[in-house]
């Protein structure tokens, strides 16, 4: 089994607290308790830190309770203020000046309240509420008459979305940042899970018998049961990340820092099972044991003067998994596979150990003489990597694929190497000038480059037998190369089959002696080599901004991007972008922004399957006897486009216009239309667009109070347009009916009936398999036009939100905001039932009838709807004190037709298919809450 590769996993959800510092003169009684709880917690959260750079990430944490300043009550310096833009913005609380050599702090605790009808995912996403005794929010802040400083602050004490705060310093000087934070994830709540063990590298049955008992039908029975009698549980992590990060002024000129952090994250997430060959039997949803722990380190140096500026970095991210494989009990009955008799349990490579280092420079130079221009250089290099051991592709001894014995499959010993020896280079080259040849006119230009390199070269191929491919779905299917079983593709050669196989095992995985063979195999489709993609990006862009007057100005930008690319469809890819923009800030009471913006992709010419030197039809003959199934040899409809590589039209227009209606009320419009094409696209994303409107407004009559709202509606489409194959065996003559429909027989009596007439025949030869099979067409027997459906998807979104704050005499004193969100998606499809064979033409069964109904819109749209209420009213007590009052009320409302049925028929069918997660649900949610706020 090839391990999958994993670089660089993080999973960050900072959240911000920005407490400001307050020096209000206290009664020293309640300063020092209040000093002396935050610095007890202070102290006992900093003593499970691991510490973390921040750098860029956590540098401000807090949770869903914990988005701003809750530290007590303050004033507000004045009215609301206006943008250069014309957009209302409100006036910072006021802070009185810090007094050297005094301490201050606060602390709010309460109770909290919490009522669920469904603890539904949603509701507890990277948020723990708990009834009970919450400290909600901490801090302390000193200064001494040295310029020495100490922060601390934190919230959410005990609970899965605890953080805390630790800085440090002297101003000017020097600084040092320590933080721990943690935030939960839960992913379902409505999960049967069948395991035990969930969360650790071994997960065992807790009734069912392992492997199945007697026949599939009699354990598709048992597993339905099981499900059944089994409550829902939730999967979930909690992400738990600590970190540390220190600054020095060497001199004036030069700064330098470090950090390190470490961030784990353990629990478990929906996961998928599948056995057998093929497409396999059935399959179940498993839970994926998570136990991650990634350490980030960094260090640098800054420097500046008035001309200069300068910083050299190096990172380094070391990504463990501290659960290697993960070994699952198999609920499911297998027939016997490669000479293994059953299949009781399977074991998953989970991601592996990695590497990932960097090292960046970074310079800017002011070149005033230059028509007061502005250069600018980034330099980086970087590397991931990881060579983890690799695991045999089956547990099970004593394999013997196609009757060869003595592979040892379920060793290393089967694997053309024993570690991954992985790597990714990365190089990143960008420069820039702006410069002012004239006084209303700047121009700005850069040149960007950017590299990826990979050395996977993974073949396989077990050289203790010389058979190339591998099983898969721990033994119990296959996918290995072996002669045709249309014995005529290798006589006289080869007898048959067999002799061909004994034939390819001789060439002892030499790629070029299996070649040299001439052998035909059986399928062209099996996987033997990785393939190593790399590619090279240059962007160059030129862009202007010209003032037409005191209030108008226009700006154009123009951009090339051109992308070299290793074994992709595309060799080569060019992206033209042209954006114009017009801005007007003259008008007395609104400001004007608009751009539009028009991009074209084109390239080389488009290879539909580039990736046949990673297959087995690489070492194979094209076949050409009578009766052989070629339809392997053939790997997409030639038609297909990748969106990624087709050809692209694009198309963006903005639009935002402010206006200040009175001097404390203030409105503003956005308006965004996106439209893009893929002109080549016959197969493939044909089209998409996104459409939105947004509209906001503010008041503020008073320091005192603030209302604002905003309605924000958006509309998007897709279009695609597929093809279901049908089949190409060489000798074989099909049938093109007038109904669409395809055979290999004459008229039947239905069609006659029905009055289906013949169109068009055609005959798959050696000669035309490639051509005529591999391109869709009316008369293609792989891939007939008839056969197409199409897919439309349409989405709506509403968004609308209401906020009021009051501050009764001048206080912060009622803060109320309500949200509703509803979308809606709608898809449709379209195809021809009776080329697909789901409908007879003159005999239609009731069955038919049904699935022809779900034509169009036969499937429910699905919705979603949440309303969001979240309410806190602060009653000051004393100058010092206040209580306040909270309530988050959350209603959800879930329809996805994808999780009809799924509660009461877990396994709807006979084939063990099982699904035991029913998706998520309506719930109410309530949480309340009565905070004592002191501060000194």
């Amino acid at each position: 089994m090839i391990r999958k590769t994993h670089f660089n996993q993080v999973e960050t959800n900072s959240k911000t607290d920005s407490h400001r510092r307050n020096t209000m003169n206290t009664l020293p009684r309640r300063k020092v308790l209040a000093c002396c709880i935050s610095l007890a917690f202070a102290s006992m959260a900093l003593q499970q830190a691991h510490a973390d750079s921040g750098y860029g990430v956590d540098t401000a944490v807090g949770n869903a309770f914990n988005t701003g300043y809750v530290g007590g009550v303050r004033d507000t310096d004045a009215t609301a203020g206006h943008t250069p833009t014309g957009q209302m913005f409100n006036q910072p609380y006021a802070t009185e000046e810090a007094v050297a050599g005094e301490t201050h702090g606060y602390v709010e605790i309460g109770v909290l309240s919490k009522q669920a009808d469904n603890e539904d995912a949603m509701f507890r996403a990277y948020k723990d509420p708990k009834s009970g005794l919450y400290l909600n929010s901490f801090g302390v802040d000193s200064e001494s008459d040295n310029a020495r400083f100490v922060t601390v602050n934190g919230g959410g004490v005990g609970n899965n979305d605890q953080f805390y705060n630790l800085t440090v310093g002297r101003y000017n000087d020097w600084k040092v940042k320590a933080f721990y934070s943690e935030t939960p994830h839960v992913f379902t709540t409505t999960y049967r899970n069948l395991w035990s063990g969930t969360g650790t590298g071994n997960q065992t049955l807790k009734s069912l018998t392992p492997g199945g008992t007697t026949n599939a039908a009699t354990t598709d029975t048992n597993i339905e049961a099981a499900a059944l009698a089994t409550p829902y549980s939730e999967l979930s992590i909690v992400r738990k990340k600590g970190g540390v990060r220190g600054d020095l002024k060497v001199t004036n000129n030069i700064s330098v820092f470090a950090g390190y952090s470490n961030e784990k994250r353990t629990g478990a997430r929906p996961f998928g099972l599948v056995m057998g060959g093929g497409g396999g039997t059935g399959g179940v949803e498993i839970p994926e044991s998570i136990d991650y722990n990634t350490h980030d380190f960094l260090a640098g140096m800054n420097y500046a003067d008035e001309v200069n500026s300068a910083n050299l970095t190096v990172a380094a991210s070391l990504f463990r998994n501290n659960i290697d494989t993960m070994k699952v009990e198999n609920p499911m009955f297998l027939a016997a596979a490669n000479g293994i008799a059953s299949f009781p349990h399977a074991i998953y490579d989970l991601y592996p150990n990695n590497d990932y280092l960097n090292v960046k420079g970074e310079y800017a130079r002011e070149l005033p003489e230059l028509m007061k221009g502005r250069f600018t250089g980034v330099v980086s290099v970087s590397q991931s990597k990881q060579n983890d051991n690799l695991i045999p592709s089956t547990s099970y001894s004593g394999a013997a694929v196609n009757g060869v014995a003595g592979g040892s499959w379920d060793t290393v010993d089967s694997l053309s190497q024993p570690t991954a020896n992985l790597k990714v280079d990365i190089k990143l080259a960008d420069f820039g000038l702006s410069l002012k040849p004239l006084d209303d006119l700047d121009v700005k230009g850069k040149v960007r480059y950017y590299e990826t390199k990979t050395n996977s070269d993974y073949w396989a191929c077990n050289p203790l037998t010389g058979q190339w491919g591998r099983l898969i779905n721990d033994g119990s299917g296959n996918a290995i190369m072996v002669g045709s079983a249309t014995a005529a593709n290798n006589q006289p050669t080869y007898a048959d089959a067999a002799a061909a196989n004994l034939a390819i095992n001789a060439a002892a995985c030499d790629a070029s002696a299996v070649q040299a063979l001439g052998i035909v195999a059986a399928a062209g489709n099996n996987n033997i080599h990785s393939a190593p993609y790399a590619y090279k990006q240059m962007n160059y862009t030129l862009g202007a901004d010209y003032r037409i007057d005191s209030g108008n100005s226009v700006n154009a930008n123009i951009e090339r991007e051109t992308m070299q690319r290793q074994h992709r469809e595309r060799d080569k890819t060019r992206e033209d972008k042209l954006k114009l923009g017009y801005v007007n800030r003259g008008m007395e009471d609104g400001t004007l922004r608009l751009s539009f913006e028009t991009d074209k992709l084109r390239g080389s010419a488009y290879n539909p399957d580039p990736y046949d030197e990673f297959y087995s039809a690489s070492l194979s003959a094209l076949p050409f006897a009578t009766g052989t199934n070629v339809s392997s040899w053939i790997h997409i409809n030639a038609l297909h486009r990748k969106f990624d590589l087709a050809d692209r039209d694009q198309n963006i227009l903005n639009l935002r216009f402010n206006y200040m209606i009175t001097p404390d009320l203030d409105a503003g419009v956005a308006v965004q239309l996106k439209d893009i094409k893929f002109p080549d696209a016959a197969y493939g994303r044909g089209s998409q667009n996104q459409n939105s409107v947004n509209f906001d407004m503010a008041w503020q009559p008073s320091p005192e109070m603030t209302v604002s709202g905003y309605y924000a509606y958006q509309t998007g489409k897709m279009e695609q347009q597929g093809l279901q194959q049908n089949a190409c065996v060489i000798g074989t003559t099909y049938n093109f009916w007038s109904d669409g429909s395809i055979s290999t027989v004459a008229q039947t009596a239905a069609q006659l009936a029905a009055g289906v007439t013949l169109v068009n025949s055609t005959t798959v030869t050696a000669g035309n398999f490639l051509s005529g099979c591999g391109t869709a067409s009316a008369t293609s027997s792989l891939y007939p036009t008839s056969r197409s459906y199409t897919i439309n998807q349409k989405d709506q979104n509403n968004t609308v939100g209401l906020g009021f704050k009051f501050d009764f005499d001048n206080k912060n004193a009622l803060d109320a905001n309500y949200t509703h969100t509803n979308g809606r998606t709608a898809t449709s499809y379209t195809y021809n039932p009776y080329a697909l064979g789901l409908y007879t033409s003159g005999a239609p069964t009731a069955a038919q009838l049904t699935n022809v109904g779900l034509i169009g819109n036969g499937f429910a749209d699905q919705t979603f709807s949440l309303n969001t209420l979240d309410a806190s009213l602060l009653v000051p007590l004393t100058k010092q004190s206040s209580v306040r009052l909270l309530g988050h009320l959350v209603f959800g409302d879930i329809h996805d037709w994808h999780y009809d049925g799924v509660e009461d028929l877990p396994n709807p069918n006979t084939n063990q298919q099982t699904y035991l997660d029913s998706g998520p649900q309506n719930f109410r949610a309530y949480v309340f809450g009565v905070m004592y706020q002191l501060k000194m």
